[in-house]
């Protein structure tokens, strides 16, 4: 007998019981968490949706609505339409736009499109319906067009957050703790929509409801259901691909409940909307559109039309009157519900003729090593062509260069590009860039020039000749095997399976200069620590004790990164004290080595606008010996290179 898969099965028969006898109606995957996220957060903010003392101030303001909309309809004027701001945050991993969680532009604009189209109940458009109830919310939607600092944007805002995490979770967990706080738009001014890599394949998506804190305020959606497939740019598979999970999020966000909400017995109310018959559960998540249902006994046919329902997209066309009242009202009480009655960030700046923005998209660090290489996306928000512009970058403020980008840019078009990959060091570091000259110009706009991201180097355990291994295994020691592998992928040492709970010591000769990989892994998918099936660990250690790693709470497996390479590149220019001479120069500049028998590899020199004036191969000494002679009077840079590093040094001819 397996007694683990056994015991998993008893606990899992457990829980579902236990889920059964609490949600007796959930009887399909989670699809949206709301209700789930809104439990959570009442019990620090009891007054928002959710609570009787919600609903009894939404309830007054239907109620005034409804007045105010009866002296409008005696009267010539229509009601208002309400715009409501939006920023899509695409949270990514570093992959190109338009690949995986890194969604295309395109994309992003279905989504907006479908919200138009459904809250509008849009004429010739799936968001259409005959049904009695159906209303025309009157709600629509725009990205916007400035930042929370006023500079231009087109609503999307793109960040690799593959440093921090891949994945993400649903209500609680890293979304909230980590994601939002790092990239949360003024709630106040902006709908916030992030569209994200779930960790779990379960969920779909979830909303705030009104009245909760401003610091986690908006909407998550998976990011291979965001947008419509309708779109010919776009291609979504499945049934949720039609950018009905936006729209049901959303009108979460805008003060609706789940069609289900109570079952038959509409409990508490249920949604609060006379004009949606009770149901007795969600619909089900197939490819079925189960119309003429009647889940309630002597009650009316269920409205899996209804977008708060969990109908397939393609069955969803349908929000009520009684649903309209409420998001109206939501609109005109709730705070942090923006519209461009209040918010004006969906009007257009000023237009200028030389604007180019500048924002690193990631940071590629080397396994092993010290290399890093910038992705930078420059954007063009001038009238004019964008056909160059100067990038300035450097690594914690030091010594900046210059990379002169040339293309051709309309207003609006962007291009991703790698600068030239830099030497680093072991640690935290910050990599900074800024634009300037676009067309040889001054920048018309100065907020949006200058960007900056984080990134860390692991240390080398160069010299070390071992690494150390301590495994102790859990109470199901067979299942744990692991590989040390070099460079070259070659397996040099191997363990596993193992006996329960015994401690296991290893150590692995190891040589410099190389890059080594230990993974460790778990045929059950449930690592070594921690729970009931033990607390299993392992630690990774040089020989001088220092911990490489060390873990045991992972999945199917966990991979470590050894170095021994040697710092040699950064170590000449220490070693050699590199220098120039004289300074300021008429013909001639000398660089100087402490050591002059090790040459560097060659030297370039560059003008103030980064552009390259100079630069020549060092076979032998009487090379370093640089003619200046040529050169106009003004500050130039010489960057002196030796392997992969260099070293830039300012010197004024005159």
């Amino acid at each position: 007998m397996d007694f683990k898969n056994t015991t998993r099965n008893i606990l899992f028969l457990s829980f579902l019981l236990s889920s059964m006898a609490t949600f007796a109606q959930e009887i399909v995957p989670e699809r949206c968490a709301t209700d789930e996220y809104n439990k959570m957060l009442l019990e620090d903010y009891p007054n928002m949706m959710g609570s009787k003392a919600f609903e009894k101030q939404l309830s007054k303001q239907i109620q005034l609505n409804k007045v105010e909309q009866g002296a409008i309809q005696g009267a010539t004027s229509r009601r208002m339409v309400y715009t409501i701001p939006v920023v899509v945050h695409v949270i990514h991993n570093g992959e190109a736009i338009g690949v995986g969680p890194n969604i295309s532009d395109a994309q992003v604009l279905s989504q907006i499109q479908v919200l138009n189209e459904d809250f509008r109940r849009m004429i010739g458009t799936r968001g259409y319906n005959i049904n009695l109830a159906g209303a025309d919310v009157e709600v629509e939607f725009c990205l916007a067009q400035r930042t929370p600092d006023g500079c231009v944007t087109n609503g999307i805002n793109r960040v690799d957050m593959s440093a921090t995490s891949t994945s993400w979770s649903g209500p609680g967990g890293n979304t909230d703790t980590v994601l939002k706080p790092a990239t949360i738009w003024d709630v106040s001014k902006y709908l916030n929509i992030w569209s994200v890599n779930f960790s779990s394949t379960s969920t779909l998506g979830f909303a705030q409801f009104p009245e909760g804190p401003a610091t986690s305020d908006g909407v998550v959606v998976g990011y291979q259901y965001f947008g419509s497939d309708d779109d010919p740019n776009v291609t979504i598979p499945g049934d949720f691909n039609l950018g009905r999970t936006g729209t049901h999020e959303v009108g979460h966000y805008l003060g609706l409940y789940h069609t289900f909400q109570g079952g038959c017995a509409e409990v508490d109310g249920g949604d609060l909307c006379a004009d949606t018959p009770a149901v007795a559960s969600s619909s089900s998540n197939s490819n079925i559109c189960n119309t003429g249902n009647d889940s309630c006994p002597a009650g009316m046919v269920d409205m899996v039309e209804n977008y708060m329902d969990y109908s397939q997209d393609s069955c969803m066309n349908v929000f009520t009157n009684d649903q309209k009242a409420r998001v109206v009202a939501t609109l005109t009480s709730a705070a942090n519900r923006p519209t461009t009655l209040t918010s004006n960030v969906c009007s257009p700046l000023a237009s200028v003729n030389d604007d180019g923005s500048a924002q690193i998209e990631s940071i590629a660090v080397a396994d092993c090593g010290y290399s890093a290489t910038a992705s930078v996306r420059i954007t063009n928000w001038g009238t004019n062509t964008l056909t160059s512009a100067v990038i300035t970058y450097d690594e914690d403020g030091g010594a900046s260069s210059n990379y002169n980008w040339s293309g051709s840019l309309n207003y609006g078009e962007f291009e991703v590009f790698n600068l030239p990959v830099i030497v680093s060091t072991p640690g935290n570091h910050t990599f900074n860039a800024s634009v300037s000259s676009p067309n040889g110009n001054s920048d018309s706009r100065n907020c949006n020039n200058d960007t900056n991201a984080t990134f860390s180097v692991n240390p080398s355990y160069a010299g070390t000749g071992q690494v150390h291994l301590t495994l102790n295994t859990d109470g199901f020691g067979g299942e744990t095997t692991w590989t040390f592998k070099n460079s070259a992928g070659t397996t040099l040492y191997s363990g596993g399976p193992y006996l329960d709970n015994v401690t296991i010591n290893e150590s692995f000769e190891v040589g410099d200069d190389d890059c080594y990989t230990f993974t460790i892994l778990d045929s059950a998918g449930d690592g070594i620590c921690c729970g009931v099936f033990g607390n299993g660990s392992y630690e990774l250690k040089a020989n001088d004790n220092t911990v490489i790693a060390s873990g045991g709470e992972f999945e199917s497996s966990e991979t470590t990164r050894i170095s021994t390479i040697t710092l040699k590149m950064n170590d000449y220019f220490t070693n050699n004290g590199v220098s120039i001479y004289p300074n300021p120069t008429e013909d001639v500049i000398n660089i100087k080595l402490t050591n002059g028998n090790d040459l560097p590899d060659s030297y370039k020199i560059y003008n103030m606008l980064g552009q390259l004036v100079k630069e020549k191969q060092i076979n032998n000494s009487s090379q370093l010996k640089v003619d200046a002679s040529s050169l106009s009077n003004g500050i130039y840079f010489i960057k002196v290179i030796k392997e992969k590093a260099s070293l830039s040094l300012p010197f004024i001819k005159k």
